[in-house]
């Protein structure tokens, strides 16, 4: 079954934002397409695949629009977060700050959340990593 025009356009979008992040100076592309660019170097432990992270956040939809941010550190569990989250907290150090550019397929994908993020949306995050437990 073709996908829908609005999907197409949301993908063909998508795929615009992503290639004008991947070639900004510093950023590195994981496995799964998640970008990274480290803001600050960090030289602590790093969370394991079931571990916790403590963190400082704050979420932007591709315009800049903030969606979500703490202001106090948080702890989650790596199992209850957002899969391009799982996969980049688990190579980044406690102290560091990164910038990451998540796909949407590393994210809310075709279904999006709520009246926040529409589908195909990817999301760039500015992510302080304050502490981790594997």
């Amino acid at each position: 079954q073709p996908a829908l025009p609005q999907s197409e356009a949301a993908l063909e979008k998508e795929q615009r934002f992503l290639t004008g992040e991947k070639a900004k100076p510093g950023v590195r592309e994981l496995a799964d397409g998640v970008l990274l660019t480290e803001l600050t170097p960090g030289n602590g432990a790093k969370a394991g695949p079931d571990g916790k992270v403590q963190v400082l956040y704050v979420g932007r939809l591709p315009d800049g629009t903030v969606f979500d941010q703490n202001s106090q550190p948080q702890w989650f569990s790596l199992d209850s977060v957002i899969s391009g989250w799982r996969s980049a907290l688990q190579n980044m150090p406690v102290g560091a700050k990164w910038r990451l550019v998540i796909p949407s397929s590393q994210a809310y994908g075709a279904e999006g959340a709520g009246d926040l993020i529409a589908p195909f949306t990817p999301l760039v995050f500015e992510v302080e990593l304050r502490g981790a437990t594997s």
